[in-house]
């Protein structure tokens, strides 16, 4: 017996919103283009979902959780995979049938203009916190949102370290232009680090700084943890969107069929609800639904 015979149809494809010329051309585009990476003989395994993703989306291991409800209704193996720097390089080569990433990857968008996968669809958003040194001496954690909360620590001039890495450096701009541009004094610290080390330098400091919550948590559990905390705020500009990607080349090479129920799956009402519920390390949400955003 087909053990997927019983499966509930969840194939409905969100809607793309492409003219019908211009989706004409992209079929043009895919029909012309050759396939690329591994063997012919590599086929797909019609029971198993590969997906891949980058780090953000797997806080706290989150991703096995979220999925076990759609491996017990569709019996499809789910197998999840953290990507590289290359992550869409792995897709072209066929290493996943569903990729999740950042809505503004310049990458995500080659990969979909160039015919390897369908149209993205949002699926939630994760974290990006303000790291506060022990004791919180500007008080951010009773700030009512991330302007008020840099608001206070220039105030009160705070040590604050500017972390240069892209996104974060994007909200610290936004954050010092909403609170009405203050003075950079010397409370203000550029040293021309991203990442980790501009977390490390905060932490030498004492000082404040903003970085993603997932890699905090991964800094926290290494051999050199840092004396800071995260501190959270509902806000969308601390939010950044995660979308997958159904890989649909070279064909015969990718489970399609189980990468569009997998995407359905995750953009339907009760996955976005468990989504929202989630807690991890006492800090709840961890993710922010984001299937809103797709044509429903």
């Amino acid at each position: 017996m087909d053990p997927h015979s019983s499966r509930p149809h969840l194939l409905r494809r969100l809607k793309v919103g492409l003219p019908v010329a211009a989706a004409a051309i992209l079929a043009i585009g895919v029909l012309s283009a050759p396939a690329s990476g591994g063997t012919t003989d590599d086929a797909a395994d019609p029971d198993t979902v590969r997906l891949l993703h980058v780090g953000a989306a797997d806080t706290g291991n989150f991703l096995g959780a979220l999925v076990a409800p759609f491996e017990q209704e569709t019996g499809y193996d789910v197998v999840t995979t953290m990507g590289g720097i290359d992550i869409f390089d792995q897709a072209r080569a066929s290493e996943a049938d569903i990729v999740m990433a950042h809505l503004g990857f310049t990458e995500l968008q080659e990969f979909v203009t160039d015919g390897y996968g369908h149209w993205p669809a949002t699926v939630m958003s994760n974290s990006v916190v303000f790291l506060s040194p022990p004791g919180d001496p500007a008080q951010i954690k009773s700030a009512a949102d991330p302007v008020e909360a840099f608001a206070r620590i220039a105030a009160q001039e705070q040590p604050f370290v500017v972390n240069n890495l892209g996104e974060t450096l994007f909200i610290t701009d936004t954050v010092w232009n909403a609170a009405g541009r203050p003075e950079k004094g010397d409370w203000y610290i550029d040293l021309g680090l991203s990442g980790p080390q501009a977390v490390r330098a905060a932490a030498q400091r004492g000082a404040y700084t903003i970085w993603g919550l997932h890699p905090f948590f991964m800094i926290q559990d290494s051999s050199q943890p840092v004396n800071l905390e995260a501190v959270p705020y509902d806000d969308s500009l601390m939010q950044r969107i995660l979308a997958t990607v159904v890989v649909k080349r070279p064909p015969g090479r990718v489970n399609e069929e189980g990468a569009l129920a997998l995407q359905e799956y995750l953009v339907r009402p009760d996955t976005q609800a468990n989504i929202r519920n989630a807690e991890i390390r006492g800090i709840q949400p961890i993710f922010w639904p984001a299937a809103n955003q797709n044509d429903n």
